[in-house]
């Protein structure tokens, strides 16, 4: 049951591909086991025992290999299995290519909106403290020329009061708290205050030795301050109006931009500082001497938050909140120092909407600024259609490739299995519906020549059983005599032959001799060789059958070979002479073949006591008389082929063979096949079958055939080649 289990288990994973089958896979196995077990008994043993100290530092190498294999791993199932599919490739390689560098657009227009949106908001934040220390350098300009010109009608320093400087409407109603300080040499008077002990505290630094105004920290606090230095007589005194970043001051400067946190950062000075830095500023300070340490963490709890955030006009006013460091220096330092050691006093959080952004960059269109918005939306909207339509028209196209190729797939698996009939549904009409109707008409040609191949090996099995049944025609047993004796070969061009060769027995001591050619091949030349074989032996039963005996006795051809031999060997018969024979062949193809069939064929009879052949030829190329000597003579005499014409006569010739005397009769198949040189030719039979005249026939036999094989070379045998060889004893 357990085996059975696991077999099963491990087909299902083998089928998903998940089944560890490389060595990447199977390490892999093996270090997850070996982490899953580490991480057990770290769990079991506690996390204070020595086995989990002593198992901490190869926990953490083996989690580490293993995750890095497991990417490995991952990326390669990802590459085989999910990407294995040409749709699920394209769709990846469309996501790479339009949906990815869309997004990537998107994200970068959205962090440069951010950033845009955030700089924006700080730009007005800026720009409204900027207008403040303006104001309050202004104010205390003012201040400064009104002191200068009661300090000149011979007021004394100590005795200046800020109400007949024209009291505090120079400064304004926001800057109620503001304090106000005048120097002049080593005295220093207050001119106002909102709290003496802060205005006691105000002192003039050494690196001030002109005017100053703008963002500063002291004491941990975040101030505006402005200061103002104006000639009197022999002396030159300093007004310095310093504004506290709290109450309506930094409700002012929020009422614009929304809601401002500033977060004024810790210093911590050392005391030699502290002290130098209220010095008279007649001395030259040693900037080594001051050891201003900054710590860069922001102090929460000294925040000042002012305004509120704008509320939302819908779902795509979203806030935006932004991060900045602000143009401030540190009061003790001063902005040298400040700039070189990159030393910021403050920064500021600014939290604002994209509508109130909107309304504050297009205030100067007025009403137009809907328009703006209108065409603005308006684009969005068109460039989103766009990339939509553009997206359905690459999931078409994409699932119009894959389906072709899904089809294919399919079709191609049928055909595997031997479903020839399958054809593909073509709907479209581009590159790949011609493909798939390709591949129809490929399945349809295979299915086609397939049906061909059965036809052929059909027709060639029964071309095969035709080749058995034309071996039974021809001589298979010996039939030389005392005086004679013979020999017989035929090699087809194709599988059945249209030549045809016999020796008939017609007692003990004569002998027929037959030799033919059938116009054309194949199987229509081999029916009618059996018809022209069956036919010779009837008639040289020595009378005239009926036409129905004929037709019998072609059909009863090879049960009738063997029988007919063993019959006419044991009994004599008077046969019919060669010429007579012939003539009754003829009138018989004459009227039971079309007109375009005929043969050629040589008909003679050996007599033994006498050694004399009787002979008759129709139409077949000469039979050969090769003497001892080497003497030629040719058996030419007969008439035309037979078949052809009715009513036709063939002489007859009676001729003796002397003892070693060698008759040779062929077919055109033996000397005319050609090769660049020409025909094989009779002379060349001659001459092969004169110089080995003394050699026993079936030898003689072989050199003559291979000697045509070699002339034709490896071009196909253009004609059966038939060789009949007698030799007198």
């Amino acid at each position: 049951m357990a085996s059975n289990l696991l077999s099963s288990w491990r087909q299902t994973l083998d089928s998903k591909g998940m089944w560890p089958k490389s060595a990447t896979a199977r390490f892999t196995v093996y270090i997850v086991a070996l982490d899953v077990i580490f991480q057990l008994l770290t769990r079991i043993t506690g996390p204070n025992s020595g086995i989990t100290r002593a198992l901490s530092g190869w926990l953490a190498v083996l989690t580490f290999i293993a995750a890095v294999l497991l990417v490995i791993l991952g990326v390669r199932w990802t590459k085989n299995q999910l990407l294995w599919r040409l749709r699920n490739r394209l769709i990846v390689t469309y996501i790479f290519i339009g949906v990815i560098p869309v997004v990537l657009i998107l994200l970068i227009g959205s962090i440069a909106g951010y950033l845009f949106a955030g700089q924006f908001a700080t730009f007005i934040a800026t720009e409204a403290i900027d207008q403040e220390v303006q104001s309050l350098q202004h104010a205390n300009t003012d201040i400064a020329l009104d002191l200068a010109n009661q300090l000149k009608t011979g007021t004394a320093f100590s005795a200046v009061e800020l109400k007949k400087l024209g009291g505090l409407k120079h400064l304004g109603g926001r800057f109620d708290s503001a304090d106000l300080i005048a120097t002049s040499g080593k005295k220093t008077i207050v001119l106002h205050s909102s709290n003496p002990q802060e205005a006691e505290q105000l002192s003039i630094p050494s690196w001030l030795t002109g005017e100053f105004s703008g963002l500063v920290l002291d004491r941990g606090k975040l101030f505006l301050r402005s200061a103002t230095k104006v000639p009197v007589r022999d002396e030159v005194i300093t007004v310095l109006a310093s504004a506290p970043m709290e109450g309506s001051l930094i409700g002012e400067i929020a009422s614009s931009a929304g809601e401002i946190r500033l977060i004024p950062l810790q210093f911590v000075e050392d005391k030699s500082s502290s002290e130098e830095s209220r010095k008279p500023t007649t001395e030259t300070t040693n900037e080594s001497a001051l050891n201003v340490q900054v710590r860069s963490r922001q102090n929460a709890a000294r925040s000042i938050t002012a305004g509120k955030v704008p509320p939302a006009e819908g779902w795509w006013d979203k806030e935006i909140q932004y991060f900045v460091p602000l143009q401030s220096i540190q009061w003790t330092i001063g902005p040298e120092r400040s700039k070189r050691e990159l030393v910021t006093a403050a920064t500021a959080v600014v939290s604002t909407r994209v509508s109130a952004l909107y309304a504050r960059l297009f205030s100067s269109f007025g009403q137009s600024a809907n328009l703006v918005i209108f065409a603005l939306v308006t684009i969005t909207v068109i460039f989103g259609v766009i990339e939509l339509f553009a997206l359905m028209i690459g999931i078409g196209l994409t699932r119009t490739v894959t389906e072709s190729v899904a089809n294919l797939y399919e079709a191609t698996q049928h055909v595997n299995r031997g479903d020839l009939k399958y054809r593909i549904g073509v709907k479209s009409k581009d590159q790949l519906a011609a493909l798939q109707q390709s591949f129809n008409s490929m399945s349809a040609s295979i299915e086609n020549l397939l049906l061909e191949q059965k036809e052929k090996e059909r027709l060639q099995s029964e071309l095969e059983i035709a080749q058995e049944v034309q071996a039974q025609l021809f001589p298979r047993i010996s039939h030389n005599m005392s005086t004679l004796e013979v020999h017989g070969v035929c090699k087809p061009a194709r599988t059945v032959s249209g030549d045809y060769y016999d020796f008939l027995s017609l007692g003990e001591e004569k002998l027929g001799i037959a030799v033919g050619d059938i116009s054309g091949k194949g199987i229509s030349a081999a029916l009618l060789m059996a018809t022209i074989h069956s036919a010779v032996r009837v008639y040289e039963l020595g009378r005239m059958p009926e036409r129905e005996e004929l037709v019998a006795a072609g059909a009863a051809a090879i049960s009738a070979s063997n029988r007919s031999y063993r019959n006419l060997e044991m009994t004599g018969v008077a046969a019919e002479s060669p010429a007579t024979v012939l003539s009754l062949l003829n009138r018989h193809l004459y009227h039971s073949t079309p007109a375009e069939k005929y043969a050629t064929l040589f008909l003679g009879i050996y007599d033994g006591p006498s050694h004399a052949l009787t002979y008759a030829n129709g139409g077949h190329l000469p039979p050969l008389l090769i003497t001892t000597d080497g003497a030629i003579r040719k058996l030419t005499v007969g008439g035309t082929v037979i078949g052809l014409f009715e009513d036709q006569r063939w002489e007859q010739q009676r001729v003796t063979m002397h003892p070693g005397e060698l008759f040779v009769a062929f077919s055109d198949g033996v000397t005319e096949p050609e090769n660049e040189f020409g025909e094989f030719g009779e002379e060349r039979l001659v001459e092969i079958v004169r110089d080995n005249r003394h050699m026993p026939l079936a030898r003689i036999s072989e050199m003559v055939i291979a000697a045509v094989q070699d002339w034709i070379g490896v071009q196909e045998q253009p004609d059966d080649v038939t060789l009949v060889l007698a030799r007198a004893l």
